[in-house]
């Protein structure tokens, strides 16, 4: 059974959301009138959308009159639209829930662990009045729906999602989605923005075209070759050039572009972890520590002439995570004193840090645990 992961409950559930009661079935279950929300006229991007989310149940109006397409959507919000989905799909009458509780969703919440949807350690109230974002919204439709229900219309190939790699976390319910014509990404590329918030007019699209394979629309997307952020655009380049000239940073580019290109479609964690693995593993097969060495301290130095420091060391990382597009930020930099990159993940910092023989999650803010 699919479940709602962790990074889900510790992210996810506004205002209340206003749905009519929902009789068990496997029917529509309410009649919609056109023009009856102010705000959705015929031709309004997701009109029918709406029109297929409001009669099968699923979503209702924030007033008899007003949709609220623009409005956003929170946890609670997607549990009860899960529950709701659930249900169309599975038919286990009678249990949905046809009452509210105290919180509003607490029967839905008991719906979802009764159908293994979810766990509900760590859930909290907070987090269920918080913004829903894209991909956690996502996770919360895959997870409500049979694998019949999600045949693929279009070829989506892994990795080919630009802003999503299939190796991160709930990457296979998006990948899923975009295959069976549920999900169409932002641009002609694909794009996904999965940090983002998410409106209740996109949340009635997804919802439409969930319980009515009309509204599908086919996606075909190809992975594309990686690209490194080019050499000139790089975060941290006045920091990581030092002394070196254009031709030496050029060659300290070729050089890392070797080290990254196998990362470009792991997970954030995976890009930090094999670049930390990589620069030691440069360091270990023969090169010596210096403060002496010409460019001892910039890229140019550690990957094309072989020297070692900590600072060097750590402004070859800065060129790899640059080159990834992460940023960075250079610890102790210029300072007669252990340096390292810290990079946010998440919203939890990591220490990246080859010549130090960590990489991983700070265990307090600019600490290091072997310093």
């Amino acid at each position: 059974m699919r479940k709602w992961s962790a990074l889900l409950l510790a992210a996810l559930l506004a205002a209340q959301l206003s749905l009519p009661a929902l009789a068990a079935g496997d029917g529509r279950v309410n009649t919609y009138t056109e023009g009856q929300f102010t705000d959705v006229t015929a031709d309004t991007w997701c009109a029918g959308n709406v029109k297929v989310a409001y009669e099968y149940g699923i979503m209702g109006g924030r007033r008899a009159d007003y949709f609220d397409t623009e409005g956003g959507v929170t946890l609670a919000q997607a549990i009860v639209m899960a529950c709701r989905i659930h249900d169309h799909f599975c038919k286990d009458a009678p249990s949905l829930p046809t009452q509210t509780g105290d919180p509003w969703y607490e029967p839905y919440l008991r719906y979802a662990e009764k159908h293994d949807l979810m766990d509900f350690e760590g859930l909290s109230a907070e987090a269920c009045d918080r913004p829903v974002s894209r991909i956690l919204f996502a996770n919360a439709l895959w997870v409500s729906m049979p694998e019949s229900a999600l045949k693929a219309i279009g070829s989506v190939e892994d990795n080919a999602i630009p802003d999503l790699a299939s190796g991160d976390a709930n990457a296979q319910a998006v990948y899923e989605l975009y295959r069976a014509g549920i999900l169409t990404g932002n641009d002609a590329k694909g794009t996904f923005t999965p940090d983002q918030g998410l409106s209740r007019g996109a949340a009635a699209a997804l919802v439409g075209r969930a319980l009515d394979p009309s509204l599908r629309k086919a996606v075909n997307l190809k992975e594309a070759p990686f690209e490194p952020v080019p050499l000139n655009e790089l975060a941290n380049l006045k920091s990581l050039r030092r002394k070196a000239s254009d031709e030496e940073m050029a060659q300290a580019y070729q050089a890392a572009l070797k080290v990254v290109t196998p990362l470009a479609r792991l997970s954030r964690e995976e890009q930090l972890r094999g670049v930390a693995a990589a620069l030691r593993a440069m360091f270990e097969s023969g090169m010596d520590y210096s403060m002496e060495t010409p460019h001892y301290n910039d890229p140019y130095g550690y990957f094309v002439l072989g020297a070692a420091s900590c600072a060097g060391c750590t402004r070859a990382t800065g060129l790899c995570l640059n080159m990834l597009g992460i940023h960075y930020e250079h610890v102790n930099e210029n300072q007669y004193d252990h340096q390292w990159c810290r990079v946010n993940v998440n919203g939890t910092y990591w220490i990246c840090d080859a010549y130090g023989l960590y990489c991983g999650p700070e265990p307090a803010p600019y600490k290091h645990p072997y310093l």
